[in-house]
């Protein structure tokens, strides 16, 4: 069970158990495909080490998500679970500026009457490096995630922050979550036994992003 983010003399820590870790290294791999990057040269999470490790691959192999151990207390919920998390990977490494997940990473410029031409000179001028900013961040953030007991520093953290709140923009524009209503609804959803839909588990996959993030956050202003 994942353990809050806090500020500590060494810097901001964490405990995450080898499942949310990889299941954050899959939703960070999405991201970094839906913004056209490559997840970092495969680096086996730290207990996996010496022995060979691939069911991580560069995305330019493979566009593939990590298995989830298995074990002979595998329940069939635990199993669509982790065959959900694998769905919702793709093989196309295009940026899609009419993904409606793209455009709430890449937002437009402006809005109005000139949105149209003011987006255009946005994209021209600043969009590529924030997709590029974005990208650093999610492959920090993914290179970061190899050891149960996470520990940041303020750089560290606060890239890590950026990165779960990219997932976060992805999940909340693949769960329609457009006002507090809809997110009142997402919150609702906080054991696998409701997730009986595919709506479901990505709702806990938002939910369990949304506190880490929370955590962080919290870390970091208190040390304000």
């Amino acid at each position: 069970m994942a353990l809050a983010f806090k500020s500590t003399l060494r810097g901001y820590s964490a405990y995450l158990e080898k499942p949310e870790r990889q299941i954050l290294r899959s939703l960070f791999s999405d991201v970094l495909t839906l913004l056209g990057g490559v997840s970092p040269a495969d680096e086996p999470l730290e207990e996996d080490k010496p022995k060979l490790f691939d069911r991580f691959r560069p995305r330019q192999e493979a566009a593939q998500l990590p298995e989830a151990p298995a074990t002979e207390n595998d329940s069939p919920t635990d199993a669509a679970f982790w065959d959900l998390v694998g769905s919702l990977t793709s093989d196309d490494v295009q940026v899609d500026l009419n993904d409606p997940a793209v455009q709430r990473l890449l937002p437009d410029a402006r809005s109005g009457h000139d949105a149209e031409e003011g987006s255009a000179q946005f994209r021209d001028l600043a969009q590529e490096d924030i997709r590029q900013d974005k990208i650093a961040d999610l492959q920090r953030a993914y290179a970061l995630v190899q050891t149960p007991s996470l520990m940041l520093s303020q750089k560290e953290a606060e890239a890590f922050g950026r990165a779960l709140n990219q997932v976060r923009l992805v999940l909340s524009s693949r769960l329609d979550i457009e006002h507090e209503d809809d997110a009142e609804r997402i919150h609702e959803i906080d054991s696998v036994d409701q997730a009986t839909d595919v709506e479901r588990y990505m709702a806990l996959l938002y939910n369990f992003v949304s506190w880490l993030q929370e955590t962080l956050m919290q870390a970091l202003i208190g040390d304000l």
